[in-house]
């Protein structure tokens, strides 16, 4: 069966007739998003109408019950030209590469809800850079088209100044990323390569690999030029957290728990209200968490803790602010219970940088970092680090109930320099279109900081970004 749809594949690119009716030649056969394309068709029928149908796929990350189990795609069709067939059974159509998925895309030509013609096109992969020069701390946007969804295309790895920055992933963003990286590194020229790989590292000579499409460069690059001038510091980190989602009360005439807010990062305030309770009564509020760990053998569990106790007014009713808890990221069940009354509301815990000293510090000098909220998921226990857009590791949240302390060393070069922090994946299956056969259900080798935190599966979660200056006293 791959065997067919190898074949398949590779009779559309060379513009093999359907059951030997019409032919497509599609020129260029290959290009970047944006770029224009000339559909001609020979063969058709005399007077028909001809649509050419671009081939594609809706991808999502595969993610449940904080599993992470690669991706799922399902086929979609686009028309995205037609044309009236001459007498001498030809027909001319021009259309522009859609914002798609990068590498083989198969094209249709039908008439009639029949397939006359078939054909194929590379999307080519692209990379912009903007600005291209600025001062040290200059937010760099880096936006490039054209990254796939199977296995051997899904990812490209951002490299700044030879040093490993992360992948950037389109799954759900229909084959464009977009990332933001602080200019880093002493005055002058700095090169950003983002090299094609599979999930964890850069696969170097990929155009020797099975998989290589001699349309599709394996390493694309920018030059980015770091100019005199103050650093351009990041926002400070109360601003780099999500926004927090508002909520409404329930409906209803039962027991009811609500707040003025689903969602925040860990001490934000939560204004809590309750009512339909007995009048009078202690409410005993509580969360829901997890507890335990995916190293030790002992596993996790669902585990209950006790937030406060409120009063219930004459008319059943309560009021009481709260801290956001210290405890895990992810949503959790608030609980509200009194003389067999019981209500609930879902809070979900964002992650937040609690803690960045020092501001400045001496040459080789600790750096203490403490982020909060961190979840346990396989999509959401870790934040991968990167020191002036170099990757040092990750840090996991799980055991800590959500509290990742990471101790660094400052480099011995003078001057300011970078944190930033992404989300990633801890581990998970690999599996989707064009992924091995066999999986491995437990590939913990895809803790590579996500650049395109957008694209990142399962939870919404924040990239974030610090600045400290070394300097000798």
């Amino acid at each position: 069966m791959k065997t067919l749809h190898a074949l398949w594949i590779a009779l559309a690119l060379l513009g093999a007739p359907a059951l030997g009716q019409g032919q497509l030649a599609l020129e260029p056969t290959a290009g970047i998003v944006g770029s224009e394309v000339v559909a001609t068709v020979t063969g058709a029928a005399p007077g028909s109408r001809v649509d050419v149908v671009w081939l594609s796929a809706d991808a999502d990350w595969n993610v449940a019950d904080g599993r992470f189990h690669g991706v799922v795609a399902e086929e979609t069709r686009t028309v995205v030209a037609s044309a009236e067939v001459g007498a001498d059974g030809r027909a001319e159509a021009t259309f522009v590469v859609p914002e798609d998925y990068g590498y083989v895309h198969n094209v249709f030509v039908e008439s009639g809800g029949e397939q006359v013609a078939r054909g194929g096109f590379i999307v080519v992969p692209n990379l912009e850079i903007s600005p291209t020069s600025g001062p040290i701390g200059t937010p760099i946007t880096i936006r490039m088209t054209g990254l796939g969804y199977r296995f051997w295309e899904i990812a490209w790895h951002l490299l700044y100044d030879g040093a490993h920055a992360g992948m950037l992933t389109a799954v759900t963003s229909q084959g464009t990323a977009v990332a933001t990286i602080p200019a880093t590194g002493a005055v002058g020229l700095h090169t950003l390569q983002l090299l094609s790989g599979t999930h964890p590292v850069p696969y170097l000579n990929q155009q020797q690999s099975p998989n290589y499409k001699p349309a599709v460069p394996t390493v694309v690059h920018a030059l980015f030029e770091v100019t005199e001038g103050s650093a351009v510091l990041p926002p400070p980190p109360e601003s780099q957290t999500l926004p927090r989602r508002a909520a409404a009360a329930p409906d209803g005439d039962g027991a009811r728990l609500w707040a003025d807010l689903s969602s925040g990062p860990v001490g934000s305030p939560i204004a809590l209200q309750g009512a339909g309770f007995p009048p009078g009564a202690d409410v005993r509020l509580t969360m829901d968490t997890v507890r335990g760990n995916r190293i030790s053998g002992g596993g996790w569990a669902v585990a209950e803790i006790d937030l406060a106790t409120v009063e219930a007014g004459a008319d059943g009713r309560f009021a009481l602010d709260l801290p956001t808890p210290d405890d895990l990221g992810g949503e959790h069940v608030l609980r509200a219970r009194a003389d067999g009354a019981e209500a609930t509301f879902a809070y979900t815990i964002t992650p937040s940088v609690a803690l960045a000293s020092p501001a400045v510090v001496e040459p080789g000098g600790e750096v203490v970092v403490v982020i909060k909220g961190v979840g346990w998921s396989e999509t959401a226990n870790i934040y991968t680090v990167l020191l002036d857009n170099g990757y040092l590791g990750y840090g996991c949240g799980f055991n800590s109930q959500g509290d990742v302390t990471i101790h660094l060393r400052a480099p011995g070069r003078e001057g300011v320099h970078f944190l930033s922090f992404y989300p990633s994946i801890y581990q998970g299956e690999v599996t989707g279109p064009g992924a091995p056969a066999t999986p491995d259900a437990n590939a913990t080798y895809l803790q590579v900081p996500m650049l395109h935190e957008a694209d990142h599966p399962g939870e919404v979660l924040p990239a974030m970004h610090l600045a400290f200056e070394v300097r000798r006293r």
